[in-house]
């Protein structure tokens, strides 16, 4: 494993002036769980690494008055077990406690884990259900996307040169609203998942879905929202048969391919299935608010 530089810039403005510098030669070290491998094992050789390790205020996770601003730099263990995501943020906690091992979350970063950009990154869909909004810094200052139009495909996002990710913005909800993610693994969270299901419902007092949003992984090059199976549950209670009915639905939207985890065939077989157990969980929730 060799590379020429190594720098550990103390600012923003720094950092994105390094990564503006050498370009493509440059490469962001934050956890280190993917990328490290992937230099181990020769598929990556960047001729300088830059790390985001002395930048400790992209590690914080902070509530204000309209929302709450998870850092780049947070740790998937401290995630897994933060305090501030309650409500319908807990889908973060629960993506986060369900990426690989014990020993990988107490090192990866949500920021390495969204900028990966795998389709099946556990923590994506729950951000995506949430509407979150990343925050890219670069040379020429801050922009903001929404999560869902930040991947362009596997190992492809929104980041143009000498940009990185600050961090994700999170609106607060209010009451009615609830979450849930399953993942599907055959050994369980250790293995990378072959899909992941998040869905957020928000329901009226009389326990009517008003709003829906329904995320799916390892279905498609990038975490893949699914409006039309959104709009089957707005409108309605989620009774049984809905449930089973909306399941069917999602699996028959999508189009994922076979490889050494699943075959297609299976990965629609288990949206069909994980939906439903999904919708029930959220929907239990919203209407307990």
């Amino acid at each position: 494993m060799r590379f020429d530089y190594f720098f550990e810039p103390i600012s923003v403005d720094e950092c994105a002036q390094l990564l503006d510098e050498y370009g493509p030669d440059a490469k962001l070290l934050a956890g280190g769980t993917d990328l490290v491998v992937k230099m181990r094992n020769r598929l990556l050789r960047p001729k300088v690494l830059v790390s985001l390790n002395q930048l400790p205020e992209l590690a914080r996770v902070y509530k204000y008055d309209d929302g709450i601003k998870i850092g780049a730099m947070a740790r998937l263990m401290d995630l897994s077990k933060s305090p501030l995501l309650t409500g319908p943020w807990e889908v973060v906690k629960r993506g986060a406690g369900h990426v690989s091992s014990t020993q990988v979350r107490n090192i990866a970063t949500i920021g390495g884990n969204t900028c990966n950009a795998s389709p099946s990154a556990d923590t994506i869909p729950g951000l995506m259900v949430l509407d979150a909004v990343a925050t890219i810094r670069g040379p020429k200052g801050e922009r903001e996307v929404p999560l869902e139009k930040f991947f362009k495909g596997p190992s492809q996002t929104a980041l143009e040169r000498g940009e990185f990710l600050l961090g994700c913005t999170i609106e607060k909800f209010p009451a009615g609203n609830g979450t849930a993610y399953k993942k599907y693994a055959i050994r369980g969270d250790t293995d990378i998942a072959i899909i992941g299901v998040a869905t957020r419902l928000q329901v009226d007092a009389e326990g009517v879905v008003t709003d829906a949003r329904f995320v799916v992984g390892a279905v498609a090059p990038v975490p893949l929202r699914i409006p039309d199976v959104e709009k089957l549950l707005i409108g309605h209670k989620l009774t049984d048969e809905l449930a089973v009915s909306v399941g069917k639905a999602a699996a028959d939207c999508i189009k994922p391919i076979s490889d050494a985890r699943a075959t297609a065939d299976y990965r629609k077989e288990m949206v069909r299935v994980w939906t439903k157990h999904v919708l029930k969980e959220a929907y239990g929730k919203a209407i307990q608010q």
